[in-house]
C-alpha cells in the first residue's frame, strides 16, 4: 500500500500534535484576582491600568479648543445684599465696601454656611445657593474692574471658595456648581477677561483652578467619585494653556 501525504496535510497534522490536551479542572489559577493592577477585576478592583478591565477607572480628556463661555456681567448700581434661609443652624454673612456691589445668598437645609466679601473700587456681583447639610461657600471679590460669580451647592459637606481680583476693563466671570457630597472646589481669578465654568457631579472630588493674566478660558467637569485634583493653572494665551476643556469621569478611588 502506498501512502501519500501532502505538505499541507503534514503541516496541519503537526499543528494539532503541538496542541496539548485540555482537561476539566477545579484548581485555582496562580495569582490573586483581587490584587490591583493585575488585569483581573474583582469587587471594586478595576483591574490593570490599561483599557481592558477598567470600565470605571478615572479617565481624563483635554481639549485646547473649548466652546465659548457665556457669563455676562449684570448691571450693578449702588449696593444690594439679600439673604434667604430655610431650615436650621445656617450662617450667612455679606460685607460690601465696593461702590457697586450686589450679593444674594440662598440656603435651604441644615447647617450651611456662606460668606461673601465685596471690596475694591470696581463692580461686584455674586449669587450663592446652598441646599443640603453642612455645605460651606466663601466668595471674595476685589479690584478695580468687574467680577461676577454664580456658586451652587446641592448635597452634603461640600466646600467651595472663589477669589476674584479684577484689574482690567473686561470682567472676570465664574460659574461653580457642586452636586453630591464632600466635594472640594477652589477658584482664583487674578486679572482681566477670565472665564471659568467648573462642575462637580459625584462624591469626594477635588478641583483647584487658577487663572492669572488676561483671556483665560476653562471648562472643567468632573463626573464620578474621588477624582484627582489636577490643580490647573492658566496664565493667558493659547500657547500657555489659557484655553482648556477638561473632562474627568469614572472612579478615582
Amino acid at each position: 500500500m502506498t501512502i501519500r501525504l501532502s505538505l499541507a496535510a503534514l503541516a496541519l497534522a503537526m499543528a494539532f500534535a503541538a496542541v496539548p490536551a485540555l482537561a476539566e479542572t477545579t484548581s485555582t489559577p496562580p495569582g490573586n484576582p483581587c490584587l490591583k493592577d493585575n488585569g483581573n477585576p474583582c469587587n471594586n478592583n478595576n483591574g490593570n491600568l490599561g483599557a481592558q478591565g477598567n470600565a470605571n477607572h478615572e479617565k481624563v480628556k483635554i481639549d485646547k479648543h473649548p466652546p465659548p463661555i457665556d457669563l455676562p456681567m449684570p448691571a450693578v448700581s449702588g449696593r444690594g445684599a439679600y439673604i434667604s434661609q430655610i431650615g436650621d443652624n445656617h450662617v450667612a454673612t455679606i460685607r460690601q465696601t465696593a461702590p457697586n456691589a450686589y450679593a444674594r445668598v440662598d440656603q435651604e437645609g441644615t447647617s450651611n454656611e456662606a460668606n461673601v466679601t465685596q471690596d475694591g473700587s470696581g463692580t461686584a456681583y455674586a449669587r450663592s445657593s446652598q441646599e443640603g447639610i453642612g455645605n460651606f461657600a466663601r466668595v471674595q471679590q476685589d479690584g478695580s474692574g468687574q467680577n461676577v460669580v454664580y456658586l451652587t451647592q446641592t448635597g452634603n459637606g461640600n466646600w467651595a471658595w472663589s477669589n476674584q481680583n479684577a484689574l482690567g476693563a473686561m470682567h472676570n466671570g465664574a460659574s461653580m456648581t457642586q452636586t453630591g457630597n464632600n466635594n472640594d472646589m477652589m477658584l482664583l481669578q487674578d486679572g482681566s477677561d477670565n472665564r471659568a465654568l467648573l462642575t462637580q457631579e459625584g462624591d469626594g472630588n477635588g478641583m483647584t483652578a487658577t487663572q492669572v493674566g488676561e483671556g483665560n478660558r476653562l471648562i472643567w467637569t468632573q463626573q464620578g467619585s474621588n477624582l484627582t485634583d489636577l490643580q490647573i493653572t492658566q496664565t493667558g494665551g493659547v500657547e500657555k494653556g489659557g484655553q482648556l476643556l477638561v473632562t474627568q469621569t469614572g472612579d478615582g478611588g
